[in-house]
């Protein structure tokens, strides 16, 4: 039996974004399997002065602090300052990131309470392990003290198989080697329950390509998208972007309407969707879910395109092997690849040579086997979490 009472604490940014992401939702659900306490304790800043006190149970709490992503020892004192106040008082300390914020409060929390333990979400790709270039005497000290700190860090979870298989082999030392557990972002179940939204039955659904995201952003290459669909006939599929518009991206939008007016009625550009309700609903009418990223985690929206049963066409970040079951369940491409993902579209996609609805009952078994937070976390807790179990 589980203790009550117990208490998780994090120490994150807010903003109207990270309520539905896997820096509260880990946590949270954490919480929920140890029938505990759960406090986001975030730096109050200009814009998120209007959250209430409580949200899902969990406690938000405001400090004045100046604390930033890029790391600053002074603009830290206030976070520093509340996790020695009340480091004995925290079963679970969950931070994000493995680096300078995140070792340094990790080290003050286990240097007051060696009983508590510190769980720290990776959130890494393939990039977070390129080698530096500098060797010198000044490197090799920097590593040898990160290597200490990392000692104080008792779970570390990894979101794709191929971070995690980095991180086993000993990339980032032996100590992380032997705590590492395989955490991907899921789909939170308990708020498509709360909203009601449906899970449309393949029949209901529609001939919708969906790219969900910050539309022209630089990692995004959605640039790529456009030049695979310019002047292509999509006969009654439309495609949705839904998203914040960059400002450099309208041009790149304009100049594909002017090269291809005939898409003008099939290429949608919505703007953001703040709702999730609304935006699920999307992904619940879409056949197809699509990412043109260069680079990327393990994004929300993957488990979100799976748990309503979209075809996944993706380019080959980390999370794409894991999300697609290597291939099963979507089309994996190289990225930066146009012809390869026009000539997908043109002859696979648009001429129906796809099953989709084989595609789509895969997927939703995919998602209730691999991608939900509530089974993750219940693994999770008994695989790492043993010591707070009577």
């Amino acid at each position: 039996m589980i203790k009550s009472k117990l208490n998780v604490t994090s120490l994150f940014y807010l903003d109207e974004s990270i309520l539905n992401k896997d820096f509260f939702l880990v946590p949270l659900y954490l919480t929920k399997h140890l029938h505990g306490e759960f406090n986001f304790v975030y730096p109050q800043n200009a814009y998120n002065l209007n959250y209430p006190s409580e949200y899902r149970g969990a406690h938000l709490i405001p400090i004045k602090s100046d604390s930033e992503f890029s790391f600053s020892l002074w603009k830290e004192r206030q976070s520093i300052l509340y996790m020695i106040k009340h480091a004995k008082k925290i079963d679970v300390l969950f931070l994000v990131w493995l680096n300078h914020r995140s070792l340094l409060l990790a080290y003050i929390y286990k240097l007051i309470n060696r009983k508590g333990i510190c769980f720290v979400k990776g959130d890494l790709n393939s990039e977070s392990f390129s080698p530096t270039q500098s060797r010198g005497l000044f490197s090799i000290i920097k590593e040898k003290f990160r290597a200490i700190l990392h000692r104080n860090v008792d779970v570390f979870s990894c979101e794709t198989e191929v971070s995690y298989a980095a991180v086993k082999s000993g990339v980032l030392g032996e100590y992380l080697s032997d705590r590492v557990y395989h955490l991907p972002n899921c789909f939170d179940e308990d708020t498509r329950e709360v909203l009601h939204v449906k899970v449309r039955p393949f029949g209901d659904k529609e001939d919708i390509i969906l790219v969900v995201g910050r539309i022209g952003a630089d990692c995004k290459n959605h640039e790529m998208i456009l030049e695979a669909l310019s002047g292509l006939d999509l006969n009654n599929w439309k495609v949705i972007f839904i998203g914040n518009i960059a400002d450099n991206f309208k041009v790149a939008i304009e100049t594909f309407f002017n090269d291809s007016p005939k898409l003008k009625d099939s290429v949608i550009f919505t703007g953001p969707i703040y709702a999730k309700d609304e935006l699920w609903e999307y992904y619940s009418r879409s056949k197809v879910f699509l990412m043109s990223s260069d680079k990327e985690g393990f994004p929300n929206v993957f488990p979100e395109a799976l748990r309503f049963g979209c075809f996944i066409i993706t380019t080959e970040v980390d999370a794409a092997f894991d999300i697609t079951n290597h291939g099963e369940v979507g089309k994996i491409i190289k990225k930066g690849d146009v012809q390869n993902l026009r000539q997908f579209l043109k002859h696979e996609l648009i001429s129906n040579k796809i099953d989709f609805e084989v595609h789509y009952q895969a997927a939703i078994r995919l998602a209730s086997d691999k991608f939900l937070w509530s089974s993750n976390m219940k693994r999770l807790v008994d695989a790492k979490f043993t010591t707070l179990q009577k």
